[in-house]
């Protein structure tokens, strides 16, 4: 800290120090107030678990290369981002919701504030039918009764008799409440609508899902609640539910490969069986046991051929569900297996190259606009390379259908072949080339449904739970301690800038005490001057004592018997000081002292109203030697000992008088025929003028006023006191204003 910190800081700290008890008080009342409003604040709970997404699994890789039908290209794990997106759907939600029952929740209000009750509660509220959605949300409150309950709504004033088991109507919803267990104070409950509107208004603000590392396929997912078991509950519910759901979709999806299968064999089996019966018919009618080699060669590549073209055929409706895929999903991924399957691997490569795409996307989404030139750039080229894959799917079945029509012309040549073949022989060898296909295609679709019923068997969710639900018990909002640390740190923070500002805003003596702590200098006197009263008199008896005190302290530290000169000055008008001197001279008149006021108040006279005299001439005339005579000026008062010389005329170079070279023996000529003089001078807003003065008196008092003098003046007068070398300084101070 440097020299200049330090010192504002204790200049702050000496500020604020008169304010100390208020400061104190304010830092108290804050932290009450906070330990208050924290004692009402419900305890929020955390519940936290960790899922894997099983994208890339080699393993299920393998199973759908085994597989040319696979899923008909429609199973995937998906990636990370997107899982995050799903999981923070209500579709997801809406069963959660649904088992763990949030449709309404009740409570018990115990040393004035009211707890959750999560299980055992003692009613239980069912069938309910909201008639009008403001009561959502609503506290409702269930009163016993010896053979019932009241049913109380305060918000809307309402107050009704139930009994248990039957329907309670009202005008905003319809239920049946049931009494599980005895008790004997009101329960508050809640209805919080449909599963719809308890995941937009109770569950989308306290769950959340995120990645729990960016280079693993690990997803944390967290729930807040004010009851633990239930923010545990919540969670395992979900993925449970999740997981269901995902081997649920698998396994629809498994089913349709299935029944396209079966359809297949139903189809196959019955051309099979016709086949043989055709075949069987044939060699006995016509007594033919087997076809020559030359026909047995031609059957062979013939059924080849047509065992290729049905492959194709699946192929092809491989590759138009690719194509509807394409158009109509975002994760492309999931056609990896089918075209590693059809030898596409420039396919996979730009697949996985938008996959790379979509993972850069969701990074800028997070701190740039869709309007970001560089989130732009990322859609396009996303686009560009969907289209890509598009492309080359159909460019892939292009290949096929050339393929297919390469197999057709090869068949057509084998069938020509055959033509050359005797009629009979030729009937055999179509016969037998029909069984021979059926048989083939049998027996490759009972391949295929082998494989996927094992598949069926064996399916499992695209995720894994690695962490289930579980919460440490301790709650994680509000921090109490922390929070009232806090509220009384910034309590006592603010009670301080407080006094500070109000230090400098009400910059003005709030009370005599205040003045030891501004400044040294000693107080000479207390006069609680009374409003209204300028001269004293045997109304204002505490007023007369003060200034016979006064006078005697003034005695005790002046003894001389002639030329004791009293000035009395403040920081501006309005501050006492022409009263004051008006009365000194008056009580000092009094005790037979010879006793002389002298108005140097060229600025702004007022002595002369106080003893209705004119102003005449007086001071000013002296100075500017137009008046050589001091008798001239001196007026008599109707007090026998008190004399009075006027400021007289008030003039525009009145600084310049008073530095004139006669004040010297204007006041050394008056101090040889008076006991005391007392002089009103003029305020010390003009320095210059009172400092001079102030060289010719035996004691200079300042008189400071509650309410109208500025503390910023008592402080500045200890360094005029230092800069000019005074000792003869001390202050008045006065208790209550007064008229000048």
């Amino acid at each position: 800290m440097t020299n200049k910190e330090e010192s504002f800081f204790l200049e702050f700290i000496k500020t604020i120090l008169p304010y100390k008890w208020s400061i104190m008080g304010i830092t108290i009342l804050g932290m009450l107030l906070s330990a208050l409003y924290l004692y009402f604040q419900p305890s929020i709970y955390e519940a936290q678990a960790i899922i894997k997404v099983k994208t890339n699994n080699n393993q299920a890789q393998r199973i759908n290369e085994l597989n040319p039908l696979g899923d008909l290209g429609l199973s995937s794990a998906g990636d990370v981002d997107q899982e995050l997106a799903i999981l923070q759907t209500f579709h997801i939600h809406d069963k959660a919701i649904e088992k763990l029952n949030l449709k309404v929740q009740y409570f018990i209000k115990k040393n004035y504030k009211k707890s959750e009750i999560f299980s055992n509660a003692p009613i239980k509220v069912r069938d309910i039918t909201i008639l009008e959605d403001t009561i959502i949300g609503k506290d409702i409150i269930l009163s016993p009764k010896n053979s019932g309950f009241d049913i109380i709504i305060e918000k809307y004033k309402y107050k009704h008799f139930f009994n248990y088991g039957k329907e309670v109507k009202t005008k905003w919803f319809t239920c049946v409440i049931d009494k599980d267990s005895n008790f004997n104070t009101p329960i508050y409950f809640k209805l919080n609508g449909s599963n719809r509107n308890i995941y937009e208004k109770i569950i989308k603000k306290n769950f959340k899902a995120t990645r729990l590392n960016e280079n693993a396929s690990l997803i944390k997912i967290t729930y807040q609640d004010n009851s633990p078991a239930r923010a545990t509950s919540y969670l395992n519910d979900l993925m449970d539910i999740y997981i269901k759901q995902s081997i649920i979709n698998k396994s629809k999806r498994n089913n349709k490969v299935l029944d396209f299968i079966n359809q297949q064999l139903v189809m196959t089996g019955k051309a099979l069986k016709e086949s043989e019966n055709q075949l069987e018919n044939y060699r006995i009618k016509n007594n033919i046991i087997e076809p020559t080699r030359q026909s047995e060669s031609l059957i062979n590549r013939l059924s080849d051929v047509e065992v290729q073209l049905s492959q194709i055929k699946i192929e092809k409706k491989l590759i138009d569900n690719m194509i509807q895929f394409v158009r109509h999903n975002r994760n492309l991924d999931s056609i990896t297996p089918t075209l590693r399957e059809l030898g596409d691997e420039p396919t996979i490569r730009v697949i996985e190259n938008l996959q790379d795409l979509r993972r850069r996307a969701n990074e800028l989404r997070i701190e740039f606009t869709p309007k970001h030139p560089q989130l732009k750039a990322v859609y396009r080229d996303i686009n560009a390379n969907k289209r890509t894959i598009l492309a080359n799917i159909k460019n892939l079945k292009k290949n096929i259908v050339a393929k297919e029509r390469n197999l057709l012309n090869l068949k057509k040549k084998y069938e020509k072949s055959l033509q050359v073949l005797p009629t009979k022989e030729k009937q055999l060898v179509d016969m037998q080339r029909n069984h021979e296909v059926s048989s083939k295609m049998y027996s490759y679709l009972l391949e295929k449904k082998s494989e996927n019923e094992m598949r069926k068997v064996a399916t499992v969710s695209d995720y894994e739970i690695i962490d289930r639900a579980y919460s440490n018990g301790k709650p994680i909002k509000p921090k109490r301690a922390m929070n009232l640390s806090i509220a009384t740190i910034f309590s006592l923070i603010f009670a301080s800038l407080l006094a500070y500002m109000r230090h400098r805003l009400m910059n003005r003596l709030q009370n005599i005490k205040e003045i030891k702590d501004l400044t040294p200098l000693p107080i000479y006197a207390e006069l609680p001057i009374l409003k209204n009263n300028k001269l004293l008199n045997k109304k204002s008896p505490l007023l007369m004592q003060s200034f016979r005190n006064f006078r005697t302290k003034i005695n005790f530290n002046h003894p001389k018997q002639m030329g004791n000169v009293i000035l009395i000055t403040s920081s501006k008008d309005r501050e006492s000081k022409s009263t004051i001197v008006a009365n000194l001279g008056y009580i000092f008149q009094k005790a037979d002292y010879k006793t002389l006021i002298i108005d140097f108040d060229l600025y702004n006279p007022k002595l002369h109203d106080y003893f209705n005299l004119q102003l005449g001439s007086g001071v000013s005339e002296y100075l500017d030697a137009k008046e050589n005579n001091i008798d001239k000026i001196i007026q008599h008062t109707a007090h026998p000992n008190l004399d009075v010389i006027t400021a007289g005329s008030t003039r525009e170079d009145a600084s310049e008088l008073i530095l004139s070279r006669r004040l010297f023996f204007f006041i050394e000529i008056l101090k040889k025929r008076y006991n005391y003089i007392f002089i009103d001078a003029i305020p010390l807003r003009i320095e210059a003028d009172v400092l001079y003065i102030m060289k010719y008196s035996d004691v200079n008092l300042i008189t400071v006023q509650e309410g109208l003098t500025k503390k910023s003046f008592i402080s500045n007068i200890q360094k005029s006191i230092g800069e000019y070398k005074f000792k003869n300084i001390a202050l008045l101070a006065v208790t209550n204003s007064v008229d000048n």
